[in-house]
């Protein structure tokens, strides 16, 4: 963990500021909540990842590398809550669907290549490993009541991203913004079945089998010696679809703070915004698929050797919205290195 930088500030201004873009996150989660519609059907079992900034930016350090660089994280997401609308309920108050979703236990580990051409341009690659978990319980037609079981537990590869970053560095101080871009690739398998032979739905699939576009943009702005504020926000949309399957439209927004304790350790605050639009398609889901989601994430960070970060997240839902029924989590857990060579 590097010092975010050399200007001193007052701490009084850096409260304000923690307190505007706390206030900005938590509007813009009310704003697009309201849009979302919360109809209900068939249950959705949902996959996930973390919504985390934990780049250069994130661990302190806005510095542009010239060479390679690596980031290695776990995710750890339990969904096992089912969620209608904003409203938490129990298993017993499903009816007339065709399953009651139990859980969806995600592993998802998170490799991240990149290269610094040189202090202006990078590009990176994002190779995730996902080991998957998801259980839920047949309704009889009859009597309503859960009868058999299906169970899907695979690890397969995840979707690569392909991102490039164009950065701009202040001539007059450490603050730093940057503009990037690139595709996410239907590299992740998309026909997994369980014992019984049975494909899991398209919304549980290791892969999305279409190519998205990714753009986005991010910031950083020192406060003072220890204290700096960061910020991306990011969009991704499928350009295509895959036999009768069209993810939404995603929605990313992430506003923090990092402080340093010493040269190694140091914490970090996050506000983490997501909205995913419904799914289209004959494979999909649209009444249930769909979400809005505010989570506070704080994370500490620990320097190794001059070059490598250790860090480590917990991720906290605050709001949650989504249609239809579907499983969300209590809360995530990340751990991760990231490391220039």
């Amino acid at each position: 963990m590097h010092p975010p930088g050399n200007v001193l500030g007052h701490r009084e201004f850096f409260m304000k500021t923690i307190h505007v873009a706390l206030q900005a996150a938590v509007r813009a989660a009310v704003v697009l909540g309201m849009t979302a519609s919360a109809g209900l059907a068939q249950a959705s079992c949902g996959s996930s990842y973390c919504t985390l900034m934990t780049d250069r930016y994130a661990q302190g350090n806005a510095e542009a590398h010239l060479g390679w660089s690596g980031d290695l994280r776990l995710e750890v997401i339990d969904q096992k809550k089912l969620r209608s609308g904003t409203s938490n309920i129990q298993a017993s108050e499903v009816t007339h669907e065709e399953a009651i979703e139990r859980h969806t236990k995600n592993r998802n580990l998170v490799t991240t290549l990149g290269y610094g051409f040189d202090r202006d341009w990078s590009i990176s690659l994002r190779v995730p490993l996902v080991h998957r978990d998801h259980l839920h319980d047949l309704l009889d037609e009859e009597t309503g009541l859960p009868g058999e079981r299906e169970q899907w537990r695979f690890t397969r590869l995840g979707d690569v991203q392909l991102i490039v970053r164009r950065q701009f560095a202040s001539d007059t101080g450490p603050d730093s913004h940057a503009v990037f871009g690139g595709f996410k690739l239907p590299t992740g398998a998309t026909h997994v079945t369980n014992g019984g032979s049975s494909r899991a739905e398209r919304a549980l699939q290791p892969g999305s089998g279409t190519t998205d576009f990714v753009v986005g943009l991010a910031g950083r702005h020192v406060l003072d010696a220890t204290n700096a504020v960061i910020g991306q926000a990011s969009v991704t949309q499928a350009v295509n679809s895959d036999e009768g399957f069209k993810p939404g439209r995603r929605l990313e927004l992430s506003a923090g703070w990092s402080h340093a304790y010493s040269h190694s350790l140091g914490a970090v605050l996050q506000v983490n915004l997501r909205r995913r639009e419904r799914d289209h398609g004959a494979q999909a889901e649209p009444d249930n698929s769909g979400s809005t989601s505010l989570d506070l994430s704080p994370g500490v960070t620990f320097g190794v050797g001059g070059a490598s970060t250790l860090y480590a997240y917990v991720q906290v839902p605050v709001y949650q919205k989504v249609n239809g029924i579907q499983l969300v989590p209590r809360a995530s857990f990340v751990v991760g290195l990231t490391s220039d060579f």
